[in-house]
């Protein structure tokens, strides 16, 4: 064997043993750790995905929900409704039919069902507040799934409570009926 002092043996064992932490570390316990993180990363991901899933599914249960409300209003309505004769009867129920300053129906289809969409575009001028808060309410509260989709108001005149209104509403209509 090679003829070495103690101190260069205390050197040559503080090296050896560097060397055996260093690669024992770099081999052995680095890249569990890695691992751990690249794991805990990918559990905090899928978290993340779950929570956005579970949102998604829930916001889909709803539109469900609401399209099937949407289906019983349909059919629960008078195989003759039409959209444009609703309008007019609720404007007369209302006290604003003398205010109508013209009325337009028009239908479209419906991209992503069987239905049409009809549509009554309604200009009401110098109307008083209180009876196109009912006209309003009369068709929004209605069962029969009619929405108000636009509503453009505007001061008219000198007086307080008049108002100039355009409203647009609309309401899906089986098959090609309008």
């Amino acid at each position: 064997m090679l003829d070495i002092s103690k101190r260069e043996k205390n050197i040559l064992t503080a090296g050896i043993v560097f060397l055996v932490v260093f690669f024992g570390y770099r081999l052995g316990i680095a890249p569990v750790f890695e691992k751990r993180q690249i794991l805990e990363r990918s559990v905090t991901e899928k978290q993340a995905s779950l929570t956005l899933m579970n949102t998604q599914l829930e916001r889909i249960l709803s539109l469900n929900r609401q399209s099937d409300f949407q289906t019983r209003a349909l059919m629960q309505r008078p195989a003759d409704f039409s959209l444009f004769s609703f309008i007019d009867s609720q404007a007369q129920q209302s006290g604003v039919k003398e205010n109508v300053d013209y009325m337009k129906p028009f239908t479209r289809k419906d991209e992503t069902s069987s239905y049409q969409v009809a549509t009554v575009k309604i200009s009401l001028k110098e109307v008083n507040l209180k009876a196109l808060v009912d006209f309003l309410d009369r068709i929004e509260s209605s069962k029969n799934a009619v929405i108000i989709t636009s509503l453009s108001l505007a001061k008219a005149g000198k007086q307080k409570n008049k108002l100039d209104a355009v409203l647009e509403t609309e309401t899906l209509m089986p098959g090609s009926k309008a």
